[in-house]
């Protein structure tokens, strides 16, 4: 990372801002477009996106995790603690199963489906 700073920039010092690894501004690209559109083509180019990821060995884990922490700040308050507790549950799910693309696939869905309930101001039965 010190090398791509000082590529970018000749004089580093401690004010110099450090970018974000690639996979962290990738992970980031797919919770701006989980906000901006919430359809069945949509998770699928997330998908595509979630596997990139994944083939560059980033853990599933930490995709999730990280994916949460970028959708958290950019949710209403009453949104939050539902997001982070099926962010939990997938996390889960991801650690004793073994195709990890489905359950983050389906965190994907449940947020995009808890989402628009909130947009559409329906009160959705998140257990289901």
């Amino acid at each position: 990372m010190f090398e791509a700073v000082h590529a970018q920039n000749e004089n580093v010092s401690e004010k110099t801002p450090i970018p974000p690894p690639d996979w962290e501004a990738l992970i980031d690209v797919i919770a701006k477009e989980i906000i901006e559109e919430r359809t069945p083509a949509r998770i699928m180019q997330v998908r595509a996106k979630l596997y990139d990821l994944l083939t560059h060995c980033i853990p599933a884990t930490t995709i999730l995790k990280t994916l949460t922490f970028k959708l958290v700040p950019r949710l209403d308050d009453s949104l939050k603690p539902e997001v982070v507790r099926w962010s939990a549950f997938y996390e889960h799910r991801i650690r004793m199963g073994s195709k990890v693309i489905f359950h983050l696939e389906a965190f994907v869905a449940k947020f995009m489906r808890i989402y628009e309930g909130h947009l559409l101001g329906m009160d959705l039965d998140f257990d289901e």
